[in-house]
Parts: structure tokens; C-alpha cells; sequence
């Protein structure tokens, strides 16, 4: 593979990774699974960018990932330009996006992953980083638990929100990011900031609350019967005029914080049923058979030749295959007797 634009495919090696299966494909490249040459068990998620624009958004996000230096955001594992490629940390999971198409989270769920999506905003914009592009897609949701923050190819500088369009781009008012998350002043020309990127968030938690897009003048507890307005306050406030948003995000998790305590606490967990020790049960059936057998016991014999004999407190049925009536019977096994004796009423 040359450069940007050569088309990688599966067994391909890109350094010291080898390809082995698509993950995704956007406008900017594709995504694969990868394996470590030297570590067949070390696995990661490589980038490879479609042209050199691609190529330009992989070093940004690069950058970007070394000015974070950690936080909840997929690891940076390894990046080269030559061939141009970026490995990630493989996170086992799914995106929000996919989770959204089973339907809405459960509030609480939502808050909870609402909150992760805020955490990664704080960090990044006490990095002095506007991310651009807050998405469902771009929003992972480990199997351990953590709610990480990816894709951040748009993540620039926040006094360089353009630095990344070229300048006619900027005069044709070229914006950055997906257009159902864009902030009012974003999609007018305003340089992103950390308010756009709360706008973001803000249409992120409704979705995530209702499955669906916010409407003109929408809010989140009409859709969702017994939620507290708190919700609708939250939403309200991220996706407002930018004047009225939260410049923060550690505020916006105060206030998020606040709603999820307005929840109504969770139902509390079924207690856990006994364990069932099978093998002392058979034990115990075993135990009672052995006391059953070689009893004489009076029992009356049903027209079909069975009798019912209770004993230490429980019922068992043999079979008698004799003529009804009251009988003496000898237990000959758990399940079988035979008469020894038949009283006979007198005419």
C-alpha cells in the first residue's frame, strides 16, 4: 500500500499490524480489526485513510490524542504517515448508535452514558479541544462498562475551529461535524466552541432518551411518560441560545447529576433464589427408598391395582396390580408391593 487512496484489504500488513476484517467505511477511510504480527493476540483498530484529506483528519486526531494524553477516549496505540494508517484500542462492544436501534435507554441508562459523553467533553475541552463532531456513532459502549469518546479527527484547538478547511472552503462556509448535531451559530459560520459541542451533547441525550431526532420545540418528557422535568430543563439549557448554554462541561454534569437524582429510585433487585444442592436431594430420595422397601404397610388398592401409602410424611404410589380393596402389602421396591394379606368385608 503506497498512500492515501490505495485500497487495503484483508491479510494486508500496515506496519506491524496486519488486517483482517472491515469494521467500517466513511467518507475520510475505513476502519479494520487488527492483529499484531508479533503477538497474534494483541489486537487494535486500525485506520486508513481514503485520500489525503483522510490522511490530513488521521494526523489531526493524532495531535489531538497526544495533547489529551489519556482520558475516556479509545487508546492511541501506534500512527505513521508513510504508509498513512492510525491503530486504536479495539473496544469490544458497540456504539450508541447501534444500541439505539433496539430502541430509547432506559433514563437511567442514558444519564449514565449521557454523563460518560460529558466527562470525555470536560476532559478534552480542559485540553483546550473542541471535538465538532458529538454523535451517536461516535460514542462507544465497552462490554466493561466504559462510555468512551471516538473519532477525533475534527478535534482542533479552540481558537483554531477552522484549521482544518482549506480557505475556500471557509468562504463557501464549509462546516465541520453532522448537521443534526450542529449548534444554530455553527451552521451559520461561527467558529465551534465548547457550547457547540454541549449543543451536541444536548440532541445526543435526547435521542438517547427518545430513539428519535428532537422536533421543533420538543422536549424529551413528552415523550417519555413519568420523567421529571428536570430532563426537559437539561435538554433545554444544552441545545438553547448559546448565550443561555452552559460554557462548561463540568457544569453540565452538575446539572445532569441533579436530574438523575429526580429519578425515581430503581426497583430493588428480586431476592436471589436458594441454591438447589441436586445432589442432596437424590441423596435424601435415595435415603427414603431404602426405609420404604421391605415395609408392611395397609393400604387400599385402587381399581387399577395401584395403592397410595404415606410414609415419614409423604405420599408414595406402588404398584399392587391386585383386586381393590383394603390390603396388608410388603414394599418389594421404591415403586412396587405386593399382598400379603386381603380383608374381605362379610355379607
Amino acid at each position: 500500500m503506497s498512500g492515501p487512496g490505495a485500497r487495503p484489504g484483508a491479510g494486508q500488513a500496515l506496519g506491524e499490524w496486519a488486517l483482517e476484517e472491515l469494521l467500517g467505511e466513511g467518507a475520510f477511510g475505513q476502519v479494520w480489526r487488527a492483529r499484531a504480527a508479533a503477538d497474534p493476540g494483541r489486537r487494535a483498530a486500525v485506520k486508513v485513510p481514503r485520500d489525503e484529506r483522510g490522511a490530513a483528519l488521521l494526523a489531526a486526531e493524532g495531535a489531538a490524542h497526544e495533547r489529551l494524553a489519556g482520558g475516556p477516549f479509545p487508546r492511541l496505540l501506534g500512527l505513521s504517515r508513510e504508509p498513512a494508517y492510525a491503530a486504536f484500542e479495539l473496544v469490544e462492544g458497540g456504539d450508541l448508535r447501534a444500541a439505539l436501534h433496539a430502541g430509547p435507554l432506559a433514563p437511567r441508562e442514558a444519564g449514565r452514558v449521557a454523563r460518560g459523553v460529558l466527562a470525555a467533553l470536560a476532559h478534552a475541552h480542559r485540553a483546550g479541544l473542541v471535538h465538532r463532531d458529538v454523535k451517536p456513532e461516535n460514542v462507544l459502549l465497552a462490554r466493561d462498562g466504559r462510555v468512551l469518546l471516538a473519532d477525533l479527527g475534527l478535534a482542533v484547538p479552540v481558537d483554531l475551529a477552522h484549521s482544518l478547511l482549506d480557505d475556500d472552503e471557509v468562504a463557501r462556509g464549509v462546516v465541520a461535524g453532522s448537521l443534526p448535531y450542529l449548534a444554530p451559530e455553527v451552521r451559520g459560520g461561527a467558529e465551534a466552541d465548547a457550547r457547540s459541542d454541549l449543543y451536541a451533547w444536548g440532541v445526543l441525550l435526547f435521542e438517547a432518551l427518545t430513539g428519535a431526532l428532537p422536533g421543533a420545540a420538543e422536549r424529551p418528557c413528552a415523550r417519555v411518560p413519568g420523567l421529571p422535568p428536570a430532563w426537559d430543563d437539561l435538554y433545554l439549557r444544552a441545545c438553547g441560545a448559546r448565550a443561555a448554554r452552559w460554557a462548561r462541561a463540568e457544569d453540565a454534569l452538575a446539572a445532569l447529576d441533579r436530574a438523575l437524582e429526580a429519578l425515581p429510585a430503581p426497583a430493588p433487585a428480586p431476592a436471589p433464589r436458594p441454591k438447589v444442592d441436586v445432589l442432596a436431594l437424590l441423596e435424601e430420595k435415595a435415603r427414603e427408598e431404602r426405609a420404604l422397601v421391605g415395609r408392611t404397610l395397609i393400604a387400599y388398592v385402587t381399581p387399577e391395582g395401584k395403592a397410595r401409602a404415606r410414609v415419614g410424611g409423604k405420599t408414595h404410589t406402588l404398584d399392587v396390580g391386585a383386586l381393590p380393596g383394603l390390603c396388608v402389602l410388603r414394599v418389594t421396591s421404591p415403586t412396587e408391593a405386593v399382598v400379603v394379606q386381603r380383608f374381605v368385608r362379610e355379607g
